[in-house]
């Protein structure tokens, strides 16, 4: 059986949307497997019978990578032997750079370079794919796990599932190891360092299709993503807020801030008297501060790539709303 995987860029953004978390019920003789990496958790439960639930949560926070390129440890990365890196791609190399700018090079030169194309028959190795300039998705993530490799780092490639709007497709995307952040996932079909809750890991290849009772995904657009050279891209530097709760009303009860932001994510902590909310993505966040559900304050805030901003919090009878 031969699976599609064909993924546009549209298909993914809308009306093909997204949340943070999605639970799925599943049965079969392949199913997906536990994984934890940087911006991707998925658990897997026994469930009665056969089935299992399974569930992602996904982060678009800031990698948080460290380090100059020139000091990564490559003594295990391993490209694919007969594989050279390309000249271009080994140009833009040489140029002092962090480790961060180069990972993200070689990630990029795959998701620019080499078309999709589910009807490609060809080889899907990494040198094939490069050379020809199209692929599938496989094809692109052997090329990107290649390239990645080439260039000093660690990387593989995952298989799994891709849940679109018509059901279940096999798919694959890659991991890297970078310093100071770990393995990070991404999906160059989709964009840099970016996967979503509909990406569905196995320990190998699906050859067979499990069954699916029931899909729970909350729904939220990527659009809240930055973009480098037009291409939906994960941060690697994130700004922070620090709230202050500086004077209250006197009554009993934890005071909570909430923070919803630019692609639906939602954090919360308790304000004893300070919480700071770290790997923030530029864009338009909204602050609730809360006691026992009640909202008693609201801000609306603004905040730019890197910056960090403090916010003292003021507790009142009546509830306040502030343009930040």
């Amino acid at each position: 059986m031969r699976f599609a995987c064909l993924i546009s860029m549209s298909l993914l953004i809308a009306p093909f949307v997204t949340g943070q978390e999605a639970t799925y019920l599943m049965a079969g003789q392949q199913l997906p497997v536990l994984k934890n990496s940087n911006g991707y958790v998925q658990a897997v439960a026994p469930q009665a019978g056969d089935w299992v639930k399974v569930r992602v949560s996904v982060s678009y926070g800031a990698v948080g990578v460290v380090g100059r390129y020139d000091g990564v440890d490559n003594t295990s990365s391993l490209a694919p032997v007969g594989f050279e890196i390309p000249e271009g791609l080994g140009l833009e190399l040489r140029d002092p750079q962090s480790a961060w700018s180069a990972a993200t090079a070689a990630l990029r030169w795959a998701a620019t370079k080499i078309s999709h194309d589910e009807d490609d028959m060809l080889p899907q190795d990494a040198g094939s794919v490069l050379q020809r300039g199209r692929g599938r998705c496989s094809g692109i993530a052997n090329a990107a796990a290649a390239l990645l490799m080439a260039a000093g780092f660690e990387a593989r490639t995952v298989s799994g599932l891709l849940m679109t709007e018509d059901g279940p497709i096999a798919h694959r995307w890659i991991e890297c190891n970078l310093p100071g952040a770990g393995w990070v996932p991404s999906d160059p079909t989709l964009g840099l360092w970016v996967l979503t809750p509909r990406h569905l890991a196995f320990d190998s290849a699906v050859s067979q299709l499990p069954q699916i009772r029931e899909i729970k995904p909350s729904e939220v657009s990527l659009s809240g993503l930055p973009r480098e050279d037009g291409i939906l891209s994960r941060p690697n530097l994130g700004s922070e807020l620090v709230c202050r709760l500086v004077e209250t009303d006197g009554r009993e009860g934890k005071i909570m801030a909430r923070l919803s932001g630019p692609t639906g994510e939602v954090l919360s902590g308790e304000l004893n008297p300070v919480y700071r909310f770290t790997k923030l993505l530029p864009g338009s966040w909204r602050l609730e501060v809360e006691r026992d559900g009640q909202v008693l304050e609201r801000h609306r805030l603004r905040i730019n790539r890197g910056e960090t901003h403090s916010l003292a919090v003021v507790v009142k009878e009546q509830m306040t709303e502030v343009d930040s």
